[in-house]
């Protein structure tokens, strides 16, 4: 940081007593680092890529669907959450993947630099058929699957529906929405309350701030390409946060699925929940520690009917944990899949 902005973070945070002084000195501090960096950051590649990677483009059923491939062997597929990022937010993740899989992560409908559906239809079933068509294309046969927060429920839902593609199921962060997860108000709620509306760009960058636990969680680079993406004419993220999705129907098959699971037990193959301990999304307000409820209601329920469910809280992480702590996320996710290795062949 330089001078001027010493100076504006030590002046901003000298109206404010005790130890809120530090506190506002830093939230200032990264505030100008961030609005700094950005100019000076290194212009965005075409194809929206960072950390060094070189992204690919393909036609999964007339939508035109970017990914990243690396590496050698076993297909692992890695799928993001909510970010408009897409598959940038595995940047911390892939190469070290690749040391041992054969790495493809691919931007969900109308994320990155994915084209929206044709259709308009956002619904679960249309984004379990993109990923599922994915797969199919590239002809990876049996996956590993690895997704993230509402990636995470889109993984869920993808091992319910085609079990016979699945190897192993790992869910990062809570994202099938767990019934045992707290209705009251949570720890970001009042983080989330000074973010814009939730429907714009804006929005949502302001809610992945506030939910990560680590300051450089992201980077200038991460939020260049991410500015970079939606800004684009073709960019399915403009249609995508405006859209509303239909409430009713996303939580009747959110409840098909549950029921499927509890039910009829269709999820048997080994199944990884890992989680941040930190993560303030599944943190209730009234806990002065996070219970993991989610966490919690996810084990109880997959692990009635199968044996094969492990949980992994990684302490200091919050949402984006694997960004936070890669070698460790890395390390776990090879670790748990090499566990399985020899009785794969019969699975």
């Amino acid at each position: 940081m330089n001078s001027m902005n010493q100076t504006f973070a030590s002046r901003a945070s000298r109206r404010l007593p005790g130890r809120m002084r530090a506190v506002a000195a830093s939230v200032v501090a990264a505030a100008l680092l961030m609005t700094s960096g950005a100019a000076l950051a290194a212009p965005v590649p075409p194809d929206g890529s960072i950390a060094g990677l070189e992204a690919k483009f393909v036609d999964v059923k007339g939508v035109k669907t970017r990914y990243y491939e690396y590496g050698q062997g076993e297909p692992l597929v890695l799928i993001h959450g909510g970010a408009t990022a897409g598959a940038n937010v595995w940047s911390k993740n892939i190469q070290g993947l690749a040391k041992r899989f054969h790495v493809f992560a691919v931007d969900r409908l109308g994320s990155g630099m994915t084209q929206a559906p044709k259709d308009g239809d956002w619904s679960n079933t249309a984004q379990v058929e993109h990923v599922y068509q994915f797969i199919q294309l590239m002809k990876l046969g049996k996956i590993h699957l690895v997704g993230h927060s509402s990636g995470g429920a889109l993984t869920f839902y993808l091992a319910i529906e085609h079990p016979e593609i699945i190897k192993e199921l790992i869910v990062v962060a809570h994202g099938p929405g767990m019934p045992a997860l707290g209705a009251g108000p949570g720890k970001v709620q009042p983080k989330l309350d000074q973010c814009p509306d939730q429907s714009t760009y804006e929005g949502r960058k302001c809610r992945m701030v506030a939910l990560a636990w680590s300051p450089t969680t992201f980077d200038d680079e991460f939020w260049a390409a991410d500015q970079f993406m939606v800004d684009l004419p073709t960019s399915g993220t403009r249609t995508r946060v405006a859209a509303r999705s239909d409430a009713a129907q996303t939580q009747a098959y959110r409840q098909r699925m549950w029921d499927r699971v509890k039910n009829d037990g269709v999820l048997k193959m080994p199944i990884m929940i890992y989680g941040g301990k930190q993560d303030v999304l599944d943190w209730e307000g009234k806990d002065p520690t996070a219970k993991l409820n989610g966490e919690m209601g996810f084990f109880d329920i997959v692990g009635a009917k199968n044996p094969n469910v492990k949980m992994v809280i990684v302490n200091e992480g919050g949402h984006f944990m694997y960004r936070e702590h890669p070698e460790q996320f890395n390390h776990d996710v090879i670790s748990f899949i090499d566990y399985w290795k020899p009785t794969s062949a019969v699975r």
